[in-house]
């Protein structure tokens, strides 16, 4: 969900053209839409970005691109050299990787505060975590590794 308070900020802080803003007011804010269920309701259409639209893809970066850039400022999470790889996105799939538990605790923090901000939903039942480690969880993994690794 997109809210077009917060969209038109980001597009005003990123310095559009105001001409290009005014399109895009009347294009999304003076937009009616209609149901049909028996009667023709129309309703005034409040956040979101248009469904197949050509800039819809565009406009929803922008509006993610204050998350990405306020995670990679924290400069928490993985690096490769000196390139932060903490988050990973592609449309609205997003991918969180960070070296410990406590980062990744803060990475979340930090997308808890921009979703209560821009009215963003993360789906629970969507979400997974992976927890990768080189360490043996205890002795008899370890045993058994160098057991089957010898015979």
């Amino acid at each position: 969900m997109v809210k077009y308070c917060k969209l038109f900020q980001c597009l005003v802080d990123r310095n559009l053209p105001a001409v290009m803003l005014r399109v895009l007011y009347k294009l999304y804010i003076l937009v009616k839409l209609c149901v049909l269920d028996g009667m023709v309701d129309s309703l005034d259409a409040v956040n979101g970005v248009k469904q197949g639209g050509v800039l819809s893809p565009v406009l929803f970066c922008i509006y993610l691109d204050v998350l990405l850039t306020t995670l990679c400022s924290s400069k928490i999470g993985c690096f490769v050299g000196t390139m932060f790889t903490g988050i990973l996105a592609y449309a609205d799939d997003i991918v969180l990787l960070a070296p410990t538990p406590q980062a990744m605790r803060c990475m979340l923090s930090i997308c808890e505060k921009y979703a209560a901000e821009f009215g963003v939903m993360f789906n629970a039942t969507k979400s997974k975590m992976q927890f990768l480690t080189n360490r043996p969880k205890d002795i008899n993994d370890m045993l058994y590794n160098l057991c089957t690794s010898w015979c």
